[in-house]
């Protein structure tokens, strides 16, 4: 009785305070419980790993395929803002081609972080994502997303998506706050 009610009192207590202030819990905290509770707990239980998924060693381009191109508003917790720069994209075909370091420098210029390339799932063609502050303190990021052939496609894409949003954005006149 004495386990359950422990229990309850966890999922009706712990678990909403997480849910509500995991924002500004540091963001290496839960890999570093993984890492030394959760891993430890699963060896001592005898519990293997999922195993990983299989990556494409090839990649199509399909010239016909459409491309979408997502875009949404997230909010980026505080702690993290200060540790946010670019990240290395995944290496798809020649990550050194000049091509898409040139484009991925423009990403950096128009102030993305966190620039990603990744095959999608169940097709052939390439993700690339990125990050832009939205305000200028950094809290509010928008995320945008376009599809390509390849890495060097996908990222071109990607820049057009987001010097549309900052032509759009800067001709707008900018909001009061409490409006």
């Amino acid at each position: 009785m004495r386990v359950r009610s422990l229990l309850l009192g966890i999922c009706m207590v712990v678990v909403p305070l997480l849910a509500m202030f995991s924002h500004h819990l540091p963001p290496r905290l839960f890999v570093t419980a993984r890492k030394t509770v959760w891993e430890p707990v699963a060896a001592w239980a005898g519990w293997k790993p999922a195993p990983a998924p299989p990556r494409s060693a090839a990649i199509v381009a399909q010239p016909d395929a459409p491309t979408p191109a997502v875009t949404a508003a997230v909010p980026q917790p505080s702690s993290a803002r200060a540790s946010a720069a670019v990240l290395p994209v995944a290496a798809f075909g020649s990550s050194a081609s000049p091509d898409r370091r040139a484009l991925e420098g423009r990403l950096a210029q128009l102030g993305a972080m966190a620039i990603d390339c990744q095959p999608l799932p169940g097709g052939s063609d390439i993700l690339a994502s990125c990050r832009v502050a939205v305000d200028p303190a950094g809290e509010l990021q928008r995320v945008f997303q376009a599809a390509g052939a390849d890495a060097s496609a996908a990222l071109g894409r990607l820049v057009a998506e987001v010097e549309a949003w900052r032509h759009r954005t800067a001709s707008r006149a900018p909001a009061v706050p409490g409006s």
